[in-house]
């Protein structure tokens, strides 16, 4: 169950709870919410309405798109033992990477720097270059 401060919400947790289960297997919100009995519109009014429902909805399309990663990772190691050939491997490749982009537009990790530096007066972290010898 979602841990949150009490606030009236159309969506009740167990609802939402099934909404995120959805939405962290890779299902689209539409059809997350038609499966949960409530449209799209409850689902965004819900999010506005509180703080907490809506970071449990970022984490969980995030962990979606670290899925996504895990599935990149197969698709190498396939491609590695000769299961796929390059041009399939890099279709697919590019697909995770769209889907996951999709999903977690903006990493969650940039999203929580940028409310703690809100929140205090410590500088956020901007950027973290990784260069490859």
């Amino acid at each position: 169950m979602v841990a949150r401060k009490k606030c009236k919400s159309i969506i009740d947790e167990k609802l939402f709870d099934i909404l995120l289960k959805d939405l962290r297997g890779g299902a689209s919100l539409f059809s997350a919410c038609r499966k949960a009995g409530v449209s799209t519109q409850e689902f965004y009014e819900a999010l506005q309405r509180d703080e907490a429902l809506f970071y449990a909805y970022r984490m969980a399309l995030a962990d979606y798109a670290d899925t996504c990663t895990d599935d990149i990772r197969q698709i190498v190691a396939d491609l590695k033992a000769g299961d796929l050939d390059n041009s399939t491997a890099k279709l697919l490749i590019e697909t995770e990477k769209w889907l996951a982009q999709k999903a977690c537009p903006e990493p969650l990790c940039n999203v929580i720097t940028q409310q703690a530096s809100q929140d205090d007066d410590a500088a956020p972290l901007k950027e973290i270059v990784v260069k490859f010898v």
